[in-house]
């Protein structure tokens, strides 16, 4: 590899884990689409898109909880891929680099979080004196600045000497050593759905994981055929389950919603409530910090609104400036409807001081804190669970199937189909946050329209989930018995004549009681590599 193209990988590597300019590369930067990029720099694009298919199951269901990541994909992605394609390592030994890759990098999003500080306190300078323009370079220049240190820099000489040395060590392995990395290949997978059971799997709806888990083993179809019946096992679920309330169709409540008469005159024009929506995009998750993590994103959200409604008031927009750079954290898709609730009460509160109302009837900068704070939470749980936990990992495995072939067309389709679903749906969220303001929080979350959707995906997506680590984890036994002059397969004649990928399964769920009990992803990824070494060494997995 030469150092332009670690350089370009590793700018890759900070693009993608800083999340710099997040409309354009939002979604873009999962683990496939990464894997794919790398190997185009490298000038193999297909192997990219292989290895990036097939360590994808290790990371289905990750989500960054109140922002904090417990490893980093994307660093699995471009040094997994890298070796894979410079040091001809295999597979097997490429799932392993990639966990010990995606803990380790892990920890520079910590460091991250911690030098992001002196971004959040000189914005609070910039809101003082109503800087809008000092704000938007905190955000969309300083702190990159920093990422490229912390991201940058560390990569480039990662990919530049790293890969080399550990490449001449992988590849001089003896066999017994090899046997370990292929164990660890095949039970690493186990991790990824074993995290996507806990996310999505409500007791009463694992048992359609474990139903496509042995549709798959025993029919030996993929997971297009899977996805359909997961998607028919689904409707029949909710057809059967609902009461006599219920409308049948799962978007016809939210759509509902949607309909109801809007609130009354508006003061901000269609240009502007543009901007707040693009702002949000842009800054929600762009400058975050240990201490008030997304506020800086939610300052220049309401920013075009403040200088909107306030024109010749420069104390009224510094006032704005300063209430939203508090303490602020949610998810930014169904967490789009907090921007809309939020604009719409300053609107309201501008309306009220213009026509001179008395203080007591203007809305309270300390109430519209109160709203936002008190919606991060639970439109944050939401999106968590219905994008992160159940749309994207159903679509990134039925994808990854493709991709494991090596067709680049994968990884694309994949993510432009993400990102229209996704934006789509923020949009929908700001803009019906707006119409209703206040009264549509309330109305979503007594609404049964969001569970009915997030039940409906979860059975699709423990389906398919099961469908697919049928085909990804592999745990064998490798202990063979005398029999009558010949030695007999103990996975071949007891595991499989009880029920085929029975300790595969075992292994999903082991992870998952595991998880389920408190227990960590580092602590069980460590486990999984521990046990893939003695029960691989001697023999006893293969």
């Amino acid at each position: 590899m030469t150092l332009v193209q670690a350089i370009l990988i590793a700018a890759l590597y900070w693009l993608d884990a800083g999340e710099i300019f997040v409309p354009f590369t939002y979604c873009f930067c999962d683990l496939m689409f990464v894997s794919m990029l790398t190997g185009l720099i490298l000038g193999d694009i297909t192997t990219g898109v292989i290895v990036g298919g097939t360590i994808q199951p290790l990371y289905l269901a990750l989500t960054a909880v109140g922002g904090a990541l417990p490893v980093d994909k994307v660093a699995a992605g471009v040094v997994t891929t890298s070796m894979v394609i410079t040091q001809g390592i295999s597979l097997e030994e490429g799932l392993v680099i990639s966990s010990a890759a995606a803990l380790i990098c892990a920890q520079l999003h910590t460091v991250k979080r911690v030098a992001m500080l002196w971004t959040v306190h000189h914005a609070d300078k910039c809101a003082e004196q109503g800087d809008i323009s000092g704000l938007q370079r905190t955000s969309l220049i300083y702190g990159p600045l920093i990422r490229a240190v912390i991201f940058l820099i560390p990569m480039t000489l990662i990919l530049k000497y790293g890969t080399v040395s550990l490449g001449i060590l992988l590849n001089g392995l003896p066999a017994w050593a090899e046997n370990m990395f292929t164990v660890a290949g095949g039970m690493m997978p186990a991790l990824g759905f074993a995290m996507t059971i806990m996310v999505i799997g409500k007791g009463n709806l694992i048992p359609f994981f474990i139903a496509g888990f042995f549709f798959a083993q025993y029919s030996g179809l993929s997971s297009i055929p899977g996805c359909l019946l997961g998607i028919f096992l689904a409707w029949l679920y909710m057809t059967f389950t609902k009461d006599a309330n219920d409308s049948g169709n799962v978007f016809a409540d939210l759509m509902s919603l949607n309909n109801t008469e809007s609130q009354g005159e508006r003061l901000l024009s269609k240009k502007t409530l543009n901007k707040v929506w693009f702002n949000w995009r842009m800054h929600i998750c762009h400058v975050d910090n240990v201490e008030r993590l997304q506020a800086l994103g939610m300052c220049l959200t309401m920013a075009p609104a403040l200088e909107e409604l306030y024109p010749n008031d420069k104390d009224a927009q510094i006032d704005g400036l300063k209430r939203h750079m508090q303490f602020f954290i949610t998810e930014n898709m169904i967490g789009g409807i907090i921007p809309g609730v939020v604009v719409s009460m300053e609107e309201e509160r501008a309306r009220a001081l213009r026509e001179g109302d008395d203080e007591t009837q203007v809305i309270s900068g300390e109430l519209i804190n109160s709203v936002k704070t008190g919606m991060m939470g639970p439109f944050a749980g939401i999106g968590d669970t219905l994008n992160y936990a159940t749309i994207k990992p159903l679509m990134a495995a039925f994808f990854m199937g493709f991709a494991q072939k090596g067709y680049i067309w994968a990884p694309i389709v994949y993510d432009l189909l993400l990102y229209i679903i996704l934006t789509s749906e923020g949009k929908f969220m700001f803009n019906l946050g707006y119409k209703l303001g206040t009264k549509s929080a309330t109305s979503i979350l007594q609404n049964r329209a969001v569970q009915k959707i997030v039940t409906f995906f979860s059975i699709i997506g423990l389906f398919v989930m099961g469908v697919m680590a049928a085909e990804n984890v592999s745990v064998a036994l490798g202990l063979n018995v005398p029999y009558g002059g010949e030695f007999l397969s103990l996975q071949e004649t007891l595991i499989d004549g009880i029920a085929p990928g029975l300790l595969s399964l075992c292994a999903v769920f082991g992870i998952y009681k595991y998880l389920q009990k408190g227990g960590n992803i580092l602590k069980a990824t460590l486990i999984l590599l521990g046990l893939s070494i003695v029960l691989g060494g001697l023999g006893i997995l293969a």
